[in-house]
């Protein structure tokens, strides 16, 4: 897909969300982080979407990838 690192970013309603980072854009803002999210079962896949999922999305991701 283009991206240089996949990081889990939580679960949520029966979904897993993935953030999806590419290094070379890192520091610059361009619009919306992008989250993968996945179903339980797998059998679903889509983009997070709107404000309140994806920002949701980055403090999970923030809190699970603290170093």
């Amino acid at each position: 897909m283009g991206y240089d690192d996949i990081r889990i970013a939580g679960e949520r309603d029966g979904w897993h969300y993935f953030g999806l980072v590419s290094y070379m854009l890192i520091g610059h803002k361009l619009g919306k982080p992008n989250f993968l999210k996945i179903s339980d079962n797998g059998n679903d896949i889509a983009m997070a979407e709107g404000w309140d999922e994806i920002g949701w999305a980055i403090h999970q991701a923030k809190i699970l990838n603290a170093h």
